[in-house]
């Protein structure tokens, strides 16, 4: 992936998890960015470390491997040495890394990803969280919500996650009818492709749970996607 835009030389990413060999991959994956990643092997060794070097951001195990996840992130974020610093969660599921920040204080510049982690969707992630500007217009926005087609990046007031393609284009159709109820039926022609008619409603189905899951995360759990009847789906979030 090319370098993001305006990104420092020095923009420096702590990665901490316990396994070396993980850490490594994701430093690696990091330098091939253009980043400077330094890893810390567990929490303690991160804070530590985050009280020398300063880094502009992390990617941190939210497994309970690692100890507990939410009781570091609450010590992260009080830290004076890191100004609220922008922190990617990877986790199992991207449900397991939303409830390790439960106790932690919540703020809009955290990411969550899961297994298995793809290098491109790190990077991204990292340069939506570096770059965030309240100011910058949005392609597609409501009171909850704000999508970026291009980067397939969805942040609410808890955090930031990637989508897939398809759950991108679910996900911006369905925040552009005002609260207008989809039929099922619609999203198949619309948002997949087919032909009226034909299509497997079940499609539909899994992917509006996997944008409604990945909503609750980034929402701090606001179900903003609801069943109409039995074969139509409205968005809630303005």
């Amino acid at each position: 992936m090319a370098k993001p835009e305006n990104q420092s030389s020095s923009t420096t990413v702590l990665v901490v998890f316990r396994r070396r060999s993980v850490a490594n991959l994701i430093a690696e994956c990091l330098k091939d960015a253009g980043y400077v990643a330094a890893v810390a092997e567990g929490y303690d060794d991160a804070l530590r470390t985050v009280a020398v070097i300063q880094p502009d951001a992390a990617v941190v195990s939210a497994s309970e491997v690692e100890g507990n996840p939410a009781e570091f992130l609450t010590q992260l974020d009080c830290m004076p040495a890191s100004r609220g610093i922008p922190t990617v969660l990877v986790a199992p599921t991207k449900i397991q890394a939303m409830l390790a920040d439960v106790a932690a204080h919540r703020h809009s510049r955290r990411g969550y990803l899961s297994w298995p982690l793809k290098c491109a969707d790190l990077q991204l992630i990292i340069q939506a969280l570096l770059h965030t500007d309240e100011q910058r217009p949005e392609p597609v926005s409501s009171k909850e919500l704000v999508l970026d087609p291009r980067l397939r990046i969805l942040r609410g007031r808890a955090g930031t996650t990637i989508l897939t393609p398809a759950e991108c284009r679910l996900a911006e159709y369905l925040m552009s009818q005002g609260g207008r109820p989809i039929a099922l039926e619609d999203l198949l022609t619309r948002v997949f492709g087919f032909y009226r008619g034909n299509g497997n409603p079940a499609l539909v189905r899994a992917h509006v749970a996997s944008v409604r899951q990945k909503i609750k995360i980034v929402t701090g759990g606001r179900d903003l996607i609801r069943l109409v009847g039995r074969r139509g789906f409205v968005y809630l979030g303005g």
